[in-house]
């Protein structure tokens, strides 16, 4: 890799990172939709369990 100049470098790991976003976004997607869920469960649950 010593004969790319560095722009050229970076243009690559650039690439390199969006491709890796576009194959992680639906786990990454599930994971913060089951993350949402859990919270939400644990807040009813500790209001729930104040008010009774």
């Amino acid at each position: 890799m010593s004969r790319f100049k560095r722009k050229d470098r970076n243009l690559i790991l650039l690439i390199l990172a969006v491709i890796l976003v576009i194959i992680l976004w639906g786990p990454l997607m599930w994971l913060a939709k089951l993350a949402i869920f859990v919270i939400a469960v644990y807040v009813v649950y500790q209001l729930l369990r104040e008010n009774l």
